[in-house]
C-alpha cells in the first residue's frame, strides 16, 4: 500500500497527457510496418490511434488480413523491439506538466494508461517523473484496462486510504468514461492526441487547454 497524506487522488493518462509520446511511437510502428513489407502510416494517422495500447495501435495500422491474434502478437514482438531503442527519443513532458505535479506535492497521484507496463515504467523512469507518482499502471497491468472503472478501483486499493474525491485526468474520450464509470471528477486535456471535438462529446465536468489549469481545479474543489 502507498500512504499519502491528501484525501484527494488525482489519476493522470499518459500518452497525450502527461508526456508528448507520439512521435516516438510512429517511429517504432513504421519500423515494423517495414519489417513485415508494409507501407508507412502518416503521423495524423498515428496520434488518433494512441491510446488503446500497442495491440490496438497495430491492428489499425495493418490490412484486414494480417489482424489475426497471431499475426499481431508476431508484429508486436517486432514492434517491442524497435520501441525499446526509441521511445525516449523525443518523448518529453508537456509544458505545465512538472509545475502541476508540484503544485500538487502530498496528494495522491497516479498514472493510469493502456500503454504496456514495460514501456511506461521506462518512460516514467525516463524522464523524472517516478517520485511524483505513488501508483503507475499500464494497460498489461491487470486484468482490465480503461474504461473499465476496475481500474481506478485498483489504484484507489492501492493507496489504501480513504480518498474523499478521485479525479481523472485525460486527453481523450476513454480517459472520460474511466472517470465517469468509476464516478471520479473528469479533466479533459485539449492539448493532447484526441482533439477538443471529442472530448466535447465526451462532456468531462472540465475541458481545459494548459496543464497550468489542473491544479487550480483541484485546489479550488478542495476548498469549495
Amino acid at each position: 500500500m502507498v500512504q499519502q497524506h491528501s484525501s484527494q487522488l488525482a489519476i493522470f493518462d499518459f500518452d497525450g497527457t502527461v508526456a508528448d509520446t507520439w512521435r516516438d511511437i510512429a517511429t517504432a510502428l513504421n519500423r515494423t510496418l517495414d519489417a513485415a513489407s508494409l507501407p508507412a502510416v502518416e503521423g495524423p494517422d498515428v496520434r488518433f490511434w494512441i491510446g488503446d495500447g500497442a495491440l490496438k495501435l497495430l491492428e489499425r495500422a495493418v490490412p484486414a488480413e494480417m489482424r489475426g491474434e497471431r499475426e499481431l502478437a508476431g508484429l508486436f514482438e517486432i514492434f517491442r523491439v524497435h520501441y525499446d531503442s526509441c521511445c525516449l527519443d523525443t518523448t518529453e513532458t508537456y509544458p505545465g506538466i512538472i509545475e502541476c505535479l508540484e503544485a500538487l506535492d502530498g496528494f495522491a497521484l497516479a498514472i493510469a494508461s493502456n500503454k504496456p507496463a514495460r514501456f511506461l515504467d521506462r518512460i516514467v523512469e525516463g524522464l523524472g517523473l517516478k517520485g511524483y507518482f505513488g501508483v503507475v499502471i499500464g494497460g498489461d497491468s491487470l486484468d482490465v484496462r480503461k474504461p473499465d472503472p476496475a481500474v481506478v478501483r485498483h489504484v484507489v486499493d492501492r493507496f489504501g486510504q480513504q480518498l474523499d474525491t478521485i479525479w481523472l485526468i485525460g486527453d481523450s474520450a476513454i480517459d472520460v468514461q474511466t472517470g465517469q464509470n468509476a464516478g471520479a471528477n473528469t479533466i479533459g486535456c485539449c492539448w493532447g492526441l484526441r482533439g477538443r471535438a471529442e472530448l466535447r462529446r465526451a462532456a468531462p465536468d472540465y475541458l481545459i487547454e494548459s496543464a497550468t489549469e489542473i491544479a487550480p481545479i483541484i485546489f479550488a474543489a478542495v476548498s469549495a
